[in-house]
């Protein structure tokens, strides 16, 4: 009798811990399991960086936007686009600024009292302004402040969460004048570093390139 209550002991004793090793596999394994799946939902993982940085290159592009009369914006402009790798836009009034300076001077000056918004030719829609996330923008200082065709243009578009950075010619207001708190003003919701702004007398701009591509460099764009 003892011999068979001694042989039902042993055989409980070995099924309690055959038992409670499989208890303690499961919990070992589970957690593992569900920690891999909080991985691939929340963490980052191969497959979710790839999205990313196609993200960043499209919200990297880089616009070069301005106006030019005389030529010196032209020039300047293509110097920043050359050096950024960004894509160039030209500004200009469809109705066209006289080739005569006076008369161009007097014009630009009836347009700023008359707060008049020339009609602008500008190959550029909506949509792919968009795409951009920096903006580097440029013009003359005429009377002051912004010529008014690029008033028209910062009211046309949807500047908000882009970078503007601006850069100008003068002839004598080096700090540009009105022309950077209005380009404040008109470009809304866009992070205008007019602390940055690149400013170059006119009659300077034909031997400034290097000076142009070096301050692109010290932004950090330089292609």
């Amino acid at each position: 009798m003892k011999k068979i209550v001694s042989l039902i002991l042993a055989a409980a004793i070995l099924f309690a811990f055959t038992a409670c090793g499989s208890t303690n596999e499961a919990e070992t394994t589970a957690p593992q399991t569900d920690d891999n799946s909080q991985t691939d939902d929340n963490g980052p993982s191969s497959t979710e960086t790839k999205p990313d940085t196609e993200k960043t290159e499209t919200n990297g592009k880089i616009l070069v936007v301005y106006f030019s009369w005389s030529g010196n914006l032209d020039k300047m402009a293509h110097w920043v686009a050359d050096e950024t790798g960004g894509d160039l836009v030209r500004v200009t009034a469809k109705e066209a600024y006289p080739d005569n300076y006076n008369d161009t001077a007097n014009r630009a000056k009836k347009e700023q009292d008359d707060g008049v918004r020339p009609a602008i030719n500008v190959d550029l829609t909506v949509e792919r302004f968009a795409e951009y996330d920096t903006v580097f923008f440029g013009f003359p200082v005429w009377w002051y402040d912004l010529p008014m065709p690029m008033w028209t243009l910062l009211e046309s578009f949807d500047f908000s969460g882009k970078t503007v950075i601006p850069f100008f010619s003068h002839e004598g207001s080096s700090n540009g004048a009105n022309a950077l708190p209005r380009l404040e003003e008109l470009a809304k919701g866009a992070a205008v570093k007019s602390e940055a702004a690149l400013s170059i007398r006119g009659g300077e701009v034909a031997g400034s390139e290097k000076a142009v591509k070096n301050w692109v460099n010290e932004l950090g764009y330089s292609k």
